[in-house]
């Protein structure tokens, strides 16, 4: 018969085994709650009570197996608790996964402290436009945006998605200028004064704040909104444009053929567009910071011509857009300036539309220096022949390919290059020039140069005068001068100075300078869906900025761009194809690969 104390020692040790088997399961238990609660303060980012409540209990039942252990150890074990397999198998344990923990922590503040994205997009469609980037390196004050949305748990999946594209762009925003951009989500019923001070009238409406300034955005946040407004009210740019109509002009409204979408933009850059009947104006409007003409299909008024010269004299800016086969009366004051217009339709025979030709070239010119691999066409342009001149400058801002050709001949059926009578390319299109208010008209220059001109001509050309050759109709104010050596040769449009010359001209028009844009067509500058992929309406607008600029403007460059939509188009039967391999071979290759395995293996 087994005595008392022998049964309650066998009692008191299976009550520390079981205890024991407790508190070893209870350590990885509380290892697991340390995880779950620092997991959660991690991915909410607030460390409030719940996470660290959580990591407190599971640190506590850790310690409590681990005091046990430590405890049992020592009594039931020479060796210490210390010793044992399971003891070094789990600190092994513990040590690797707090291990991956701090690593993983490391990963993540590095990544948060030195961002760094790359956009692998074809249109770069997650980036910002370089005009933004530009807009933004050349901040010198803070300017802070506030969105003025509710704070409405029960809104719409659209509205959330909304929220959180236009949280995205201001961040991306703000990681290119740090220093001076920074916005807030403000709900307005929380701070009704806020919202009043700024004029809000609508949840989504934003407001940019610079200084003293405020600018209120109501049409929706978006790089191509956000950035010109951030350039009017840092800039403090007001300026002024008057579009010239009454002669069957480009209308400057309307669903489509109308310039609506290019005045929209230059609205939105803070310049005001207005309409100007100059038949019914005695001067030129004082606060005009620029003229437009754009295709105009009937001559203008003598009287009209006038106030367009006097305009030019005292410095102003003037932007043609003049179509072929039309005469405006333009030409003494484009002469006076070395510009003639060829007349000719340019063909393109790699374009879909012949009479459509797309610029291959674009000139080093705040206009156009941002266009590099970029697309515009030009419906039914003509070329522009340019005379160097002292006192002005002139750039190449548009060149067709080699391809191309000015037609003489469009009644033939069939249009064709004729080497006899059309003009071949590369064709100028587009020209900016810079011209000193007291520069001479191009024919006293002409006069001025003649006797120095006269003598090394004549050698090249004994007859002292031409005609122009009958494969190209001009009128007599384009006769060729009597110097020319090969009247039948239009003018060329590799006469623009280069830019050496330019620079040598710069000391002569440092002071109050004209700036004037001509391109040879006007349809580019529509409202045309085909244009919506092209930098057509950024030429325009660009063109405009520069005229208004003072002086060449850092921030010019390409708008922000549309994201291109690429699709698929395959066949009926290709669908089929596809499906049949989906649906029944795709998994009877993985049925047959698995009974292969099995078989190997058996």
């Amino acid at each position: 018969m087994e005595s008392p104390n022998l049964c309650s020692e066998e009692s008191r040790g299976n009550v520390t085994q079981v205890l024991s088997k407790i508190l070893k399961l209870l350590s990885w238990f509380g290892l697991a709650v340390v995880i779950a609660g620092f997991t959660a303060g991690l991915v909410s980012g607030q460390w409030l009570s719940l996470p660290l409540g959580v990591m407190i209990t599971g640190t506590i039942l850790m310690g409590l197996s681990f005091l046990w252990r430590w405890q049992t150890g020592a009594d039931t074990s020479e060796q210490g608790w210390w010793r044992w397999r399971s003891t070094q198998s789990g600190t092994n344990a513990f040590i690797s996964t707090l291990a991956v923990l701090v690593i993983l922590g490391l990963i993540n503040f590095m990544a948060v402290r030195f961002s760094y994205r790359v956009d692998f997009t074809e249109q770069k469609t997650f980036s910002l436009a370089p005009q933004t980037l530009n807009v933004l390196s050349s901040l010198q004050k803070p300017v802070e945006v506030l969105v003025f949305i509710g704070n409405d748990s029960s809104a719409s999946g659209t509205q959330s998605q909304v929220v959180l594209q236009n949280q995205l762009l201001l961040k991306e925003y703000q990681r290119q200028q740090p220093n001076f951009f920074k916005f807030r989500f403000v709900d307005p019923q929380a701070e009704p004064g806020l919202a009043r001070k700024h004029g809000i009238r609508n949840l989504g409406d934003i407001s940019l704040v610079s200084g003293q300034r405020m600018k209120l955005l109501s049409s929706g946040l978006s790089e191509v909104t956000l950035t010109p407004a951030i350039a009017l009210l840092t800039h403090n740019r007001e300026a002024k444009a008057y579009v010239i109509q009454g002669h069957n002009e480009v209308p400057l409204s309307g669903f489509t053929e109308s310039l609506a979408g290019v005045v929209n933009q230059l609205k939105l850059e803070g310049i005001t567009v207005e309409s100007l009947n100059l038949s019914l104006q005695r001067a030129i409007p004082k606060d005009a910071d620029v003229l437009i003409l754009a295709g105009p299909k009937l001559p203008l008024l003598e009287a009209e011509i006038t106030l367009i010269d006097a305009f030019l004299k005292q410095g102003g800016n003037l932007f043609l857009m003049l179509d072929p086969e039309v005469e405006v009366g333009l030409k003494p004051t484009l002469k006076s300036i070395g510009i003639e217009l060829d007349g000719r339709l340019i063909v393109d025979p790699k374009h879909v539309r012949l009479a459509w030709p797309a610029a291959a070239d674009y000139g080093d010119h705040p206009i156009t220096q941002s266009f590099n691999q970029k697309f515009s066409f030009f419906p039914f342009v003509q070329a522009i022949d340019i005379q160097e001149q002292p006192g002005q400058q002139v750039f190449k801002l548009l060149q067709t390919s080699e391809e191309t050709w000015a037609e003489s001949d469009l009644t033939d059926q069939q249009i064709r290059f004729n080497p006899e009578s059309d003009r071949k390319g590369p064709l100028t299109i587009g020209v900016a020039i810079k011209r000193s208010i007291s520069a001479p008209p191009a024919d006293q220059a002409e006069s001025s140069g003649a006797e120095k001109s006269e003598a090394p001509e004549s050698e090249a050309n004994p007859t002292p005068e031409s005609k122009p050759s009958p494969s190209k109709p001009e009128s007599p104010e384009s006769t060729p001068a009597p110097t020319e050596s090969k009247p039948s040769e239009p003018a060329s449009t590799e006469s623009v100075p280069p830019p050496s010359s330019a620079e040598d001209l710069q000391p002569d028009i440092t002071g109050e300078a004209a700036r004037i844009v001509v391109i040879g067509d006007s349809d580019f500058a529509k409202d045309d869906p085909y244009f919506d992929q092209t930098v057509n309406r950024d030429i325009f607008v660009n063109a405009v900025s520069w005229l208004i600029a003072d002086g060449d403007d850092p921030t010019l460059s390409i708008r922000p761009k549309t994201v291109i939509q690429r699709s698929l188009n395959i066949s009926q039967s290709m669908r089929d194809l596809l499906s049949f391999l989906g649906v029944a071979v795709l998994p009877l290759l993985a049925f047959l690969t698995a009974a292969a395995l099995w078989w190997q293996r058996r």
